[in-house]
Protein backbone atom coordinates (compact mmCIF):
# COMPACT_ATOMS: atom_id res chain seq x y z
CA UNK A 1 0.00 0.00 0.00
CA UNK A 2 1.45 3.34 -1.05
CA UNK A 3 2.16 5.83 1.43
CA UNK A 4 -0.70 8.19 -0.20
CA UNK A 5 -3.27 5.92 0.44
CA UNK A 6 -2.85 4.85 3.72
CA UNK A 7 -2.66 8.59 4.60
CA UNK A 8 -5.66 8.62 2.69
CA UNK A 9 -7.41 5.88 4.93
CA UNK A 10 -6.20 7.88 7.77
CA UNK A 11 -7.71 10.74 7.05
CA UNK A 12 -11.45 8.67 6.28
CA UNK A 13 -11.02 6.73 9.68
CA UNK A 14 -10.31 10.16 11.58
CA UNK A 15 -12.91 12.17 9.79
CA UNK A 16 -15.23 8.78 11.03
CA UNK A 17 -14.05 9.30 14.46
CA UNK A 18 -15.38 12.84 14.24
CA UNK A 19 -18.75 12.52 12.99
CA UNK A 20 -19.32 9.74 15.55
CA UNK A 21 -17.95 11.72 18.29
CA UNK A 22 -20.25 14.95 17.24
CA UNK A 23 -23.18 12.37 16.98
CA UNK A 24 -22.65 10.99 20.80
CA UNK A 25 -21.81 14.44 21.89
CA UNK A 26 -25.53 15.60 20.43
CA UNK A 27 -26.89 12.87 22.08
CA UNK A 28 -25.39 13.26 25.60
CA UNK A 29 -26.62 17.14 26.00
CA UNK A 30 -30.22 15.78 24.16
CA UNK A 31 -30.69 13.60 26.82
CA UNK A 32 -31.25 16.35 29.82
CA UNK A 33 -33.94 17.87 27.66
CA UNK A 34 -35.57 14.25 26.66
CA UNK A 35 -35.90 13.18 30.96
CA UNK A 36 -36.90 16.60 31.20
CA UNK A 37 -39.61 16.33 28.73
CA UNK A 38 -40.39 13.07 29.88
CA UNK A 39 -40.71 14.35 33.67
CA UNK A 40 -43.55 17.16 32.28
CA UNK A 41 -45.50 14.23 31.39
CA UNK A 42 -45.96 13.43 35.36
CA UNK A 43 -47.28 17.15 35.50
CA UNK A 44 -50.21 16.68 33.40
CA UNK A 45 -52.56 14.66 35.90
CA UNK A 46 -55.82 15.00 33.81
CA UNK A 47 -56.99 13.88 30.37
CA UNK A 48 -57.13 17.21 28.68
CA UNK A 49 -60.06 17.80 26.18
CA UNK A 50 -59.33 17.51 22.42
CA UNK A 51 -61.34 16.53 19.24
CA UNK A 52 -60.28 14.59 16.10
CA UNK A 53 -62.21 13.07 12.95
CA UNK A 54 -62.38 9.26 12.59
CA UNK A 55 -60.59 7.58 9.96
CA UNK A 56 -64.37 8.43 7.88
CA UNK A 57 -63.72 12.45 8.70
CA UNK A 58 -66.65 12.28 11.10
CA UNK A 59 -65.20 14.30 14.73
CA UNK A 60 -65.33 12.91 17.68
CA UNK A 61 -64.26 14.71 21.27
CA UNK A 62 -62.60 12.48 23.74
CA UNK A 63 -65.62 13.21 26.46
CA UNK A 64 -67.20 10.49 24.28
CA UNK A 65 -65.38 7.89 25.90
CA UNK A 66 -65.61 9.69 29.60
CA UNK A 67 -66.52 7.30 31.94
CA UNK A 68 -64.41 4.45 30.94
CA UNK A 69 -60.77 3.87 31.13
CA UNK A 70 -58.89 4.24 28.39
CA UNK A 71 -55.87 3.09 26.78
CA UNK A 72 -54.85 5.93 24.49
CA UNK A 73 -52.22 4.58 21.88
CA UNK A 74 -50.62 7.16 19.86
CA UNK A 75 -49.22 5.50 16.33
CA UNK A 76 -49.10 6.11 12.18
CA UNK A 77 -49.18 4.17 9.32
CA UNK A 78 -45.31 4.36 8.67
CA UNK A 79 -44.00 3.52 12.29
CA UNK A 80 -42.95 -0.09 12.35
CA UNK A 81 -42.53 -0.44 16.30
CA UNK A 82 -46.24 1.14 15.90
CA UNK A 83 -47.32 -1.33 13.85
CA UNK A 84 -45.68 -4.14 15.47
CA UNK A 85 -47.54 -3.58 18.97
CA UNK A 86 -51.09 -3.06 17.23
CA UNK A 87 -52.13 -6.54 17.32
CA UNK A 88 -51.21 -7.10 21.31
CA UNK A 89 -53.71 -3.74 21.32
CA UNK A 90 -56.05 -5.49 18.75
CA UNK A 91 -56.25 -8.92 21.40
CA UNK A 92 -56.61 -6.69 24.34
CA UNK A 93 -59.56 -5.14 22.47
CA UNK A 94 -61.47 -7.95 22.00
CA UNK A 95 -60.62 -10.19 25.24
CA UNK A 96 -62.48 -7.70 27.39
CA UNK A 97 -64.77 -4.74 27.46
CA UNK A 98 -63.58 -3.06 30.45
CA UNK A 99 -60.48 -0.93 29.16
CA UNK A 100 -61.46 0.96 26.06
CA UNK A 101 -58.22 0.80 23.77
CA UNK A 102 -58.20 4.41 21.69
CA UNK A 103 -55.56 4.94 18.41
CA UNK A 104 -54.88 8.25 17.80
CA UNK A 105 -53.20 8.36 14.16
CA UNK A 106 -50.52 11.09 13.60
CA UNK A 107 -51.14 10.51 9.50
CA UNK A 108 -53.40 10.68 6.63
CA UNK A 109 -56.80 9.39 6.94
CA UNK A 110 -56.69 6.81 3.66
CA UNK A 111 -53.02 5.46 4.95
CA UNK A 112 -55.10 4.73 8.20
CA UNK A 113 -58.24 3.55 6.86
CA UNK A 114 -56.23 1.25 4.03
CA UNK A 115 -53.59 -0.13 6.83
CA UNK A 116 -56.26 -0.90 9.60
CA UNK A 117 -58.71 -3.01 7.01
CA UNK A 118 -55.80 -4.71 6.04
CA UNK A 119 -53.93 -5.79 9.65
CA UNK A 120 -57.88 -6.16 10.82
CA UNK A 121 -57.73 -3.91 13.64
CA UNK A 122 -60.98 -3.09 14.75
CA UNK A 123 -60.84 -0.55 17.71
CA UNK A 124 -61.64 3.08 17.20
CA UNK A 125 -58.86 5.23 15.96
CA UNK A 126 -58.93 9.05 15.54
CA UNK A 127 -57.09 10.55 12.43
CA UNK A 128 -55.05 14.11 12.10
CA UNK A 129 -51.84 15.30 10.72
CA UNK A 130 -50.95 18.95 12.70
CA UNK A 131 -54.40 18.08 14.47
CA UNK A 132 -53.00 15.03 16.01
CA UNK A 133 -49.58 16.16 16.54
CA UNK A 134 -51.26 19.67 18.60
CA UNK A 135 -52.66 16.76 20.58
CA UNK A 136 -49.57 14.55 21.51
CA UNK A 137 -47.94 18.34 22.62
CA UNK A 138 -50.82 18.59 25.13
CA UNK A 139 -49.42 15.19 26.81
CA UNK A 140 -46.22 17.03 26.74
CA UNK A 141 -44.27 14.67 24.16
CA UNK A 142 -43.75 17.23 21.11
CA UNK A 143 -41.76 15.65 18.41
CA UNK A 144 -40.79 13.18 20.82
CA UNK A 145 -41.33 10.01 18.91
CA UNK A 146 -44.07 7.54 18.08
CA UNK A 147 -45.52 5.08 19.55
CA UNK A 148 -46.24 6.39 23.31
CA UNK A 149 -49.67 4.85 25.10
CA UNK A 150 -51.69 6.78 27.85
CA UNK A 151 -53.23 4.43 30.44
CA UNK A 152 -56.37 6.98 31.52
CA UNK A 153 -58.77 6.14 34.65
CA UNK A 154 -62.92 6.31 34.33
CA UNK A 155 -62.65 9.60 36.33
CA UNK A 156 -59.65 11.22 33.45
CA UNK A 157 -56.82 10.59 36.08
CA UNK A 158 -54.02 9.80 33.93
CA UNK A 159 -52.26 6.92 35.19
CA UNK A 160 -48.93 6.70 33.02
CA UNK A 161 -47.51 7.63 29.92
CA UNK A 162 -45.59 5.13 28.47
CA UNK A 163 -43.51 6.13 25.71
CA UNK A 164 -41.58 3.74 23.44
CA UNK A 165 -43.25 0.08 21.85
CA UNK A 166 -45.04 -1.96 24.26
CA UNK A 167 -44.69 -5.07 24.78
CA UNK A 168 -47.55 -8.31 25.81
CA UNK A 169 -46.27 -8.34 29.76
CA UNK A 170 -46.28 -4.65 29.96
CA UNK A 171 -49.48 -4.06 27.97
CA UNK A 172 -50.49 -6.44 30.91
CA UNK A 173 -49.22 -4.79 33.89
CA UNK A 174 -51.64 -1.87 32.17
CA UNK A 175 -54.18 -3.23 32.01
CA UNK A 176 -54.34 -5.03 34.97
CA UNK A 177 -52.99 -1.67 37.19
CA UNK A 178 -56.59 -0.23 35.00
CA UNK A 179 -58.50 -2.84 36.28
CA UNK A 180 -57.28 -2.54 40.19
CA UNK A 181 -57.72 0.91 40.03
CA UNK A 182 -61.10 1.65 38.44
CA UNK A 183 -62.29 -1.26 40.96
CA UNK A 184 -60.95 0.37 43.93
CA UNK A 185 -58.53 -1.78 44.79
CA UNK A 186 -55.96 0.71 44.37
CA UNK A 187 -55.75 4.03 45.14
CA UNK A 188 -54.38 7.10 42.48
CA UNK A 189 -50.74 7.12 44.21
CA UNK A 190 -50.50 3.74 44.26
CA UNK A 191 -51.63 3.00 40.58
CA UNK A 192 -48.77 5.41 39.21
CA UNK A 193 -45.87 3.94 41.83
CA UNK A 194 -47.13 0.44 40.09
CA UNK A 195 -46.63 2.14 36.31
CA UNK A 196 -43.51 3.94 37.25
CA UNK A 197 -40.85 0.85 36.47
CA UNK A 198 -42.39 0.64 32.85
Amino acid sequence: MSAWMRWSLYAVMLLCCVIIGMGVYVEMNQAPELADTVNNTRELKTLPEFSLSDMWGEQHAIGEWAGKPLLINFWATWCAPCRREMPLLQALHVSQSELQVLGIAIDRQPDVQTYMAEAGITYPSLVGEEDAMAVSDLFGLPGLGLPFTVLVGSNAEILTVFIGEIDADELNKLAETSRAFDEGRIDLATARHRLLDL
